[in-house]
């Protein structure tokens, strides 16, 4: 059983307007050609060939009732006449005032006409999908063709007639417009006025570009279908009611906030009522406190009163009994002198225990004196010995200037010696000075080294400290984070100090911008941990409840006006699954998912999790089998040799991918140390230098070492 296929016109006509087939083929009748059409065979081509298995037809009418120019809406089509066009050698059709159907076997010329109408009002070649060439539509075997469209008039006035003449040699085509000549401009005019829109595919919707109308999306299938209805202002109106809806929204947005606001509100005056009643009761408690107070000095002296009689009372009964009891002579005396004399001999020997203690502290005293004026004794006798010590050199000064001078009298005055004698003392003594002399210039010498060997420890010592601190600045991770922080967005830095001076203000733990809560594991992962995380992400701020969320950002984003990102999260990382367990993903040469590789609070994680999915992102460092990725996995991104691969399927037909790839950054800017390749050279060369100041302090003190023994000697 053969396919069938139909190809809609412009006009709407009744179920009873289906044509009919009317003239001669190539020898045959129309059914005949019906009957020679080949199963399941596709449409013609636009090229289509007359000596093609199926019959050709050449000569053939398509009509409907006969109808009256008034029955036709402005711009339907009442007639359409083919000279020697794609199959056919002539053909005409006169469609009615209703819906028209053409109906027939695969092949037979349907898809033809449709062509025919969309060349004969000014459309271009390109627009049916098939050839691009007007003359690839002249039949074979011919040097010409031609377009005739009868357009209904205005308010049933004069039909429209539109020629296209079609030129095979040239690849050219000319006009006429109720049969006089015309410019392609006034064609287009002429179907604008008539709001004819075949590049509409809501009005025109050729077979080879259905695939293009399922691809609209509904915004776009709503605008064109208003343009097909021929309303201008429909589109305004729609735009209108967009924006009313967007409007609405931002209201109910409003109204939510609001309510939102209007019961944070209310929960703050049920607190702020408890407390006030609390507040209350304290005043009435404090109000009491403070009568109680002022009453107690009262109490107290009744108290006392009360005390104070009694102990009169009693005072008085003890009186009186110890004035019977002392005229009432007996043992009680005698105790009483015994305690008298014990109490005596206690004060006497209390007596001489201070006075032992006086004198201890007097001998303390006395030795403290005698201490200081030994100390200042010992200064003096240091002071006095280095007089000695000043005064001896003074002494061999002399010495030897008065030697000086005995030689120089001697040199002048010779004594009665023998002369060989002489001679022999003077080279002594010659060679005694002169070895004086070099000891003397030595000892001189290896002061001078020494007292540089010291200065030159002491100015390695200071670089030596000067450069461990710069060191110890370079390895200042965090702060290095803060300072690219800060560099790169100067908001999000000012939110940060904002953030850790008022953390009080907050119920939860607001966690700082992922770049500072987050690190990598491995410093060879940055920049591709950097690659599939978005710089947005690196700098948001993420909140644990909806009330810190919005104090912080009426704070930061409202009051202070910064542009930041601030997320408020509450899923927990095990709701994020990876598609493929690890062990799958390494056998296709992955080290890993991207998660894998950054530390952070559960938390954070969770919210990258959300929003680029690092936990179904693979990363390598090496190369993988991209063919075995896209055929066995179905990510759509992953990062391997330093580039990053963004997959696309298709949705429709056999599913195709398209891959895009993109060479990931030589350095990452928020994740990494902070060290660029300047900074590592510097810390290098600290090191360095650092390595080489302490060789050279080892060997200055090797020095002194030496020197010092020398010197003694």
């Amino acid at each position: 059983m053969s396919r069938r296929r139909s190809a809609n016109t412009q006009n709407r006509l009744s179920s009873h307007d289906v044509p009919l087939v009317k003239g001669e083929t190539n020898g045959q009748s129309s059914s005949s050609l019906y009957e020679t059409a080949e199963s399941g065979a596709a449409d013609d081509a636009a090229s289509y060939d007359s000596d093609s298995p199926a019959s050709t037809p050449v000569g053939s009418r398509l009509t409907s009732a006969q109808h009256g120019p008034k029955e036709y809406r402005a711009g339907s089509i009442m007639h359409i006449s083919l000279r020697n066009f794609v199959t056919y050698d002539r053909i005409e059709v006169s469609p009615g005032p209703n819906l028209n159907m053409i109906i027939g076997p695969n092949g037979t010329g349907k898809s033809t006409i449709v062509c025919a109408i969309a060349l004969g009002l000014g459309e271009k070649p390109s627009v049916l999908g098939r050839a691009k060439d007007i003359s690839e539509y002249v039949k074979h075997g011919h040097e010409s063709g031609s377009i005739e469209i009868t357009l209904a008039g205005k308010d049933g006035g004069t039909p429209v007639k539109v020629r296209r003449d079609i030129n095979h040699q040239n690849n050219s085509s000319t006009w006429r417009l109720n049969g006089k000549p015309a410019t392609f401009n006034e064609i287009n005019s002429m179907t604008k006025s008539m709001r004819i829109q075949v590049n509409n595919l809501c009005q025109f919707l050729p077979q080879d570009r259905v695939v293009e109308f399922s691809k609209m999306s509904p915004q776009v299938l709503l605008k064109e279908t208003q343009k097909a209805l021929g309303r201008d202002d429909l589109w305004d109106l729609q735009k209108g009611v967009v924006e009313k809806r967007t409007q609405e929204r931002e209201k109910m947005t409003e109204i939510q906030q609001l309510r939102h606001d209007a019961e944070t509100l209310r929960k703050q005056n049920e607190v702020l009522e408890r407390d006030v009643q609390r507040w209350r009761e304290r005043q009435a408690a404090e109000s009491q406190m403070r009568v109680l107070t002022a009453l107690i000095p009262v109490v107290k002296y009744t108290e006392a009163k009360e005390r104070h009689d009694h102990s009169k009372e009693e005072r008085k009964r003890a009186h009186a009994n110890y004035i019977e009891v002392r005229n009432q002579p007996g043992p009680a005396e005698d105790e009483i002198r015994a305690l008298d004399g014990k109490i005596a001999r206690n004060e006497n020997a209390r007596r001489r225990k201070q006075e032992e203690r006086n004198n201890l502290e007097k001998t303390a005293r006395h030795s403290l004196n005698q201490l200081e004026r030994l100390d200042k004794t010992q200064t003096d006798l240091q002071n006095e010995v280095e007089e000695l010590r000043r005064r001896a050199q003074r002494r061999r000064e002399e010495i030897r200037r008065m030697r000086d001078e005995v030689a120089q009298l001697e040199a002048s005055h010779p004594a009665d010696k023998p002369q060989g004698e002489t001679e022999e003392l003077k080279r002594q003594i010659a060679a005694c000075r002169e070895q004086t002399l070099e000891m003397n210039n030595e000892v001189q010498q290896l002061q001078y080294e020494q007292r540089d060997l010291m200065r030159a420890g002491g100015s390695m010592n200071a670089d030596l400290t000067r450069r461990d601190e710069e060191l110890r600045k370079l390895d200042d991770v965090v702060a290095r984070r803060r300072s690219n922080l800060r560099s790169f967005n100067e908001d999000t830095y000012k939110a940060l100090e904002w953030l850790e001076a008022n953390r009080s203000k907050f119920k939860q733990h607001v966690f700082t911008p992922i770049c500072l809560e987050a690190s990598v594991r491995n410093p060879q992962y940055a920049r591709v941990i950097e690659s599939v995380v978005t710089m947005s992400s690196l700098r948001t701020f993420v909140t644990q409840c909806d009330e810190d969320y919005y104090t912080f950002t009426q704070e930061a984003i409202d009051r202070m006006k910064l542009r930041i990102d601030v997320v408020s999260f509450h899923k927990n990382l095990s709701d994020f699954n990876p598609p493929l367990p690890r062990d799958t993903i390494q056998e296709l040469g992955f080290d890993g998912y991207a998660i894998d590789f950054i530390e952070a609070h559960p938390t954070v994680l969770a919210a990258l999790c959300n929003k680029d999915n690092i936990h179904e992102v693979p990363v390598a460092l090496g190369r993988v089998d991209n063919e075995a990725v896209e055929r066995k996995a179905a990510f759509k991104e992953y990062v391997a040799d330093a580039i990053k691969y963004t997959i696309t399927r298709g949705r429709y037909g056999a599913h195709s991918s398209t891959v895009m790839t993109a060479r990931i950054k030589p350095q990452a800017r928020l994740l990494s140390s902070g060290e660029t390749e300047e900074v590592q050279a510097h810390r290098a060369r600290l090191r360095k230098e650092i390595d080489e100041l302490r060789d050279q302090l080892t060997e200055n003190e090797k020095r002194m070492k030496k020197l010092s023994i020398k010197d003694r000697k």
